[in-house]
């Protein structure tokens, strides 16, 4: 482990000794960085829709990817409303709509209320009536006051093009006064999500550098010297973000729903990392030492520590990997790139900086102490003074909020996670309502011959007794179904007649038409999710081996990716929260050398998750693919904080103070560097509750709250341990010791 201190030592000397000596070529250098970093990313591919939730090697979404490839086409419902939409001049509406969408690049076809009735037919009111009551108009016209043309088109990298062709060829066609049309489906949806993906970016990133502004100006400005020094460390994490955001480009990482956050929670973390190195400047100055040397001792002294302490918010990161869950390890990914760019830019760009600025001028004067150092202090003192009662407290709300974890819902539904407000949601809900809330399930049919009378007849075999014996399961539809009509099935020889007089459209969701080796049951039921979801499953799968129909058949759909990502949230949390504590011990033992020294930096963090839990069942929050990750992200931050009390503490104790003078000391030296980095940190997430997806605003409210509350029990409960454990006749802490026996 001295090794380790000797070889850290030896590059942060180096580095400080180069900005030092050559600070223009390191800020050159760092610029070229960053014109390079911004011609790639324009190379960031933005991604609107699910296949980011899924590893590459998922069976179940795979087998839905291979349905749609087969089966399904994308799908724009327009919707046409009005009083009453059985009118001759409603129908001559939709009649010219259709023909204007029909010649539009991509559509494969349409179906409307307008082509299911003659001219004649929709040349009367009363002939419209009756058509609807006969049920012709069923499906294309739900109800008496909504009309819908049905536009299939094909699946698209970027349908982006789709949306924009089909909201022009709306606006194209002359409406009747008291007519209103809404389109949606999946091609709006995603061109309506990147839109609102993007501005969301933009907005959460302008929010949170304002909140670093200020939180610099009040705290920092306190703690650092001059006009614009204060917003050094704030310059090298921008420098950082730049960087970053080109890697993404060159590593391919593309720019999700969750990555939309960020650059609001990066430059909150990133900054941190000057905050620390410019307050050990600003004290070695204020000690007498000229420039060359403050530098050289703060990059040396605090760089080790920052560093050591960047090793454990990697961690907590980097456990994102094991989630199963792309987009949370693409999360991870960027973020872990931004974070140890932005140590970087603080040992290398902020010294290069002081060096050009700080002219060395004597009679450098400490800031006179203002209400943050009176509160710093009288936390200080009673938390040394109480420290038992501190921890019996602390013990309580741990152990009373863990009892609530457990009641946390999880949310998969996708949909869920989008801003409700947007025409593509809120259409969405609309058409869920007129078909009374349900889904579908696909039972993907394998047969050397879907057309034969045989195997027709052993789907519709299984289909009646899924409807007789599964409750979920409201109606089924299939190939067998349409060519049987409610009767008998026809002679083989009039099958593949009947199939090739079918129209294209419906026939190609049925049948993989000619090659006929492919064909689907579709299983309408009621919107289910978790327990019920798996229960109806279970039993679908236990009808198909009790009939054993000579087929193969894959169960696939909407519902099932539902189910597979709220299994897969459970087990990633289980499993980066388990990891994350191992790695983090670890990595805490390597650092001081001492089982209880590692715990002791964890103690808080404990505390937190738990009342995190709690917290989320308080406020209604659900767990989400992103907010799996929020105890990962906790353990990683929050022993951030404690290493830098430990460590300073440490320092105090090896120069000969008593326990309770070295947390005094520790606190009033670096309390208010923890505090302004405890609160940018939280800033970066709070932006994001200003994002317009749910899914970004419960995370931000849960991740600001846990910063908050460990910056409190860091500045609370970690005095009390080391008051506890390092007092006479227990020291467990063995602090006096030779610096060169530990890493820090």
């Amino acid at each position: 482990m001295a090794n380790i201190s000797r070889i850290m030592h030896f590059i942060l000397h180096g580095l400080s000794t180069n900005a030092i000596q050559h600070p223009k070529t390191v800020i050159s250098i760092l610029a070229v960085a960053v014109f390079v970093s911004l011609f790639f990313v324009a190379q960031v591919q933005m991604v609107t829709s699910s296949e980011t939730f899924f590893p590459e090697d998922s069976v179940v979404y795979n087998d839905f990817k291979a349905y749609q490839k087969d089966f399904g086409t994308d799908t724009v419902f327009v919707m046409v409303k009005s009083e009453n939409v059985l009118e001759p001049y409603v129908f001559d509406y939709l009649a010219r709509l259709e023909r204007q969408l029909q010649g539009l690049d991509y559509v494969i076809s349409t179906s409307s209320a307008a082509g299911r009735v003659t001219e004649k037919e929709a040349s009367s009111q009363e002939a419209l009536q009756a058509a609807y009551d006969s049920g012709i108009l069923e499906g294309i016209i739900p109800r008496r006051d909504t009309a819908l043309i049905i536009v299939q088109v094909p699946e698209l990298e970027q349908p982006g093009a789709i949306a924009v062709d089909m909201e022009k060829a709306i606006d194209f066609v002359d409406r009747p006064p008291g007519v209103a049309v809404e389109a949606s489906g999946g091609p709006m949806l995603d061109y309506q999500l990147g839109m609102i993906m993007g501005m969301s970016m933009g907005m959460m990133f302008g929010v949170a550098l304002i909140l670093m502004i200020t939180i610099l100006y009040i705290f920092f400005r306190t703690i650092v010297r001059g006009r614009y020094l204060p917003f050094l460390p704030l310059m090298a994490v921008t420098i950082a973000l730049a960087m970053a955001f080109g890697l993404m480009g060159v590593l391919e990482i593309p720019m999700s729903m969750i990555l939309t956050g960020f650059l609001s929670v990066l430059i909150g973390l990133g900054i941190d990392y000057g905050i620390q190195v410019m307050t050990r400047y600003e004290e070695e100055r204020s000690k007498g030492l000229g420039v060359d040397e403050a530098i050289e001792v703060s990059i040396t002294r605090m760089g080790k520590a920052v560093g050591l302490a960047i090793v454990t918010t990697l961690v907590g990161f980097s456990s994102m990997y094991f989630a199963n869950i792309p987009d949370l390890e693409y999360f991870g990914m960027a973020i872990s790139i931004g974070l140890v760019l932005s140590y970087i830019t603080a040992i290398w760009f902020i010294p290069a900086v002081l060096k050009l600025v700080d002219k060395g001028s004597s009679g450098y004067q400490k800031p006179a102490p203002n209400a943050l150092d009176r509160i710093l202090r009288y936390t200080a003192r009673n938390s040394t003074k109480h420290p038992i009662f501190i921890l019996l407290l602390v013990i309580g709300v741990t152990f009373s909020s863990a009892a609530m974890y457990p009641k946390v819902d999880t949310l998969t539904d996708f949909y869920q996670y989008f801003p409700q407000d947007i025409q593509a949601i809120r259409f969405m809900e609309e058409m869920r309502d007129l078909t009374g809330g349900t889904d579908t399930i696909s039972l993907v049919i394998r047969s050397d011959d879907i057309t034969s009378r045989k195997t027709l007849q052993e789907m519709l075999t299984l289909s009646d007794y899924l409807q007789a014996h599964e409750p979920a399961v409201q109606h089924t539809g299939s190939l067998a179904s349409v060519l049987s009509d409610g009767d008998s099935l026809p002679d083989n020889q009039d099958i593949l007649h009947l199939i090739d007089e079918m129209d294209p459209a419906k026939r190609r969701k049925l049948v993989n038409y000619p090659y006929a080796t492919l064909g689907v049951i579709d299983l309408t039921v009621e919107h289910l999710d978790g327990k019920r979801l798996d229960d109806a499953l279970n039993n679908i799968h236990s009808s198909i081996e009790f009939i054993q129909p000579d087929m193969d058949i894959t169960i696939t759909g909407e519902p099932l990716l539902n189910n597979e990502i709220g299994h897969t949230m459970t087990d990633g949390q289980i499993r980066m929260t388990l990891l994350s504590f191992v790695f983090v011990f670890l990595a805490m033992f390597l650092i001081f050398g001492s089982v209880v020294r590692a715990l002791i930096p964890m103690a808080p963090i404990i505390v937190v998750i738990a009342i995190s839990g709690a917290l989320m069942w308080i406020l209604g929050i659900p767990q989400t693919t992103l907010s799996i990750s929020t105890n990962s992200i906790i353990l990683g931050l929050g022993v951030d904080y404690s290493i830098h009390i430990m460590h300073r503490y440490k320092e105090e104790r090896e120069n000969g103070a008593e326990p309770r003078d070295a947390i005094q000391t520790t606190i009033s030296r670096i309390g208010k560097a923890i505090v302004t980095s405890g609160l940018t940190t939280s800033g970066g997430f709070a932006a994001m509750m200003l994002s317009p997806f749910p899914l970004m605003v419960w995370f931000g409210i849960i991740a600001f709250s846990s910063i908050l509350m460990i910056l409190l029990l860091t500045l609370t409960l970690l005095p009390a341990l080391l008051i506890l454990l390092d007092r006479p006749g227990v020291n467990y802490l063995n602090y006096r010791i030779s610096s060169d026996d530990n890493i820090l």
